[in-house]
């Protein structure tokens, strides 16, 4: 009966409001009233609130600050006191803010006996603030995990941003490489050239492309870095956005050409094995045919074995020059460990 008394106090246009949440609790914190709008806004707690405990609509943290204000309220029953609270959003981790206004409702002997409660949602900018604050330290975690350096240019290929591993690749700091040209990548004399690559790029409907292998950039120390480079775009206010992965392939170019002298190396032997190695080694078969085993001393044999001489002598050396060859084209294929690397 006593509730009923306290609804009919609350005037029916912010019953009906469409803006704000009302709620009346007892002094236990027990709804006894929720507006359409609250029980719209929070049904997926409860289909009901009535009888169940305000806090289910609350985050755990916000307990004891309403159990102030409802202090003060009992205090003062003829003021209003304000107070931020965090509600549950609906499908998603976390909070909105709201706020609200907390006021004593007293009976016919003005002694309280509930709590008005008109609250809003204040989230907006503030929610859409932490949002786009969560998606950039998303963004930036993923820029950070990509294991290749990463630039960000404008249409002028000014540098507006580097990752981590730019800086451990080509040892510019922050400081010392936004708001710099690209061209401080380039050695001098390619630096023409790959500006007009760049610049085509721009100009010619900017998507993405990977330019060829082996394009050769300096770091800091003006020291040649081997890179590969892909490309892509976005275009943010109007403005063009290009973005650069640098692929470090220093190790992988200076294997290749190990892997290709070697190949030429092995060519070179087999040409000489099945070439001058093939002409010794006939002419020993065939001057040992040429041997008189019968009459061993003869003057035939000493020539024969003077030429069986010569044959071996230049056998040995075209031998001598293939291990030789063979030696100086030995080299070890090397990989190097990326830093991100567990294994």
């Amino acid at each position: 009966m006593q509730n009923d008394i306290l609804i009919n106090i609350i005037p029916q246009s912010l019953k009906n409001s469409k803006l704000y949440d009302v709620v009346v609790t007892d002094l236990n914190g027990n709804y006894i009233f929720v507006n359409t709008s609250f029980q719209t806004r929070f049904s997926f707690i409860a289909d009901d609130f009535i009888g169940k405990h305000s806090t289910i609509t609350m985050h755990p943290e916000e307990h004891l600050k309403t159990e102030e204000i409802v202090i003060k309220c009992l205090s003062h029953p003829q003021h209003c006191f304000p107070v931020e609270l965090r509600k549950p959003i609906e499908n998603e981790k976390g909070y909105n803010w709201t706020q609200w206004e907390f006021s004593a409702m007293l009976n016919e002997n003005q002694q309280p006996v509930g709590i008005l409660c008109v609250g809003f949602d204040i989230t907006g900018p503030g929610h859409n603030n932490l949002k786009l604050k969560e998606f950039q330290t998303k963004l930036t975690k993923t820029i950070e995990s990509i294991p290749h350096p990463m630039l960000i240019l404008d249409a002028e290929r000014n540098i507006n941003f580097i990752n981590t591993e730019f800086e451990a690749v080509f040892g510019y700091s922050i400081s010392e490489i936004v708001g710099k040209k690209l061209d401080m990548l380039f050695p001098k004399a390619l630096e023409e050239k790959y500006k007009r690559l760049i610049d085509t790029y721009i100009t010619e409907n900017p998507k993405k492309l990977r330019v060829n292998h082996f394009r050769n950039f300096q770091n800091k120390n003006k020291e040649n870095i081997t890179v590969g480079v892909s490309l892509n775009s976005f275009v943010d206010d109007d403005k063009l956005n290009i973005i650069m992965i640098i692929e470090d392939l220093t190790m992988a170019k200076l294997n290749q050409d190990i892997i290709i002298n070697q190949n030429n190396a092995f060519r070179h032997i087999a040409w000489k094995h099945s070439h001058e190695l093939r002409k010794p080694v006939a002419n020993i078969l065939g001057l040992s045919n040429l041997l008189d085993l019968k009459n061993i001393e003869s003057d035939t044999n000493y020539k024969t074995i003077s030429y069986l001489k010569e044959a071996a002598s230049e056998l040995d050396l075209i031998t001598q020059s293939i291990v030789k060859e063979a030696s100086e084209n030995e080299h070890e294929v090397k990989f190097e460990k990326n830093k991100r690397n567990l294994f």
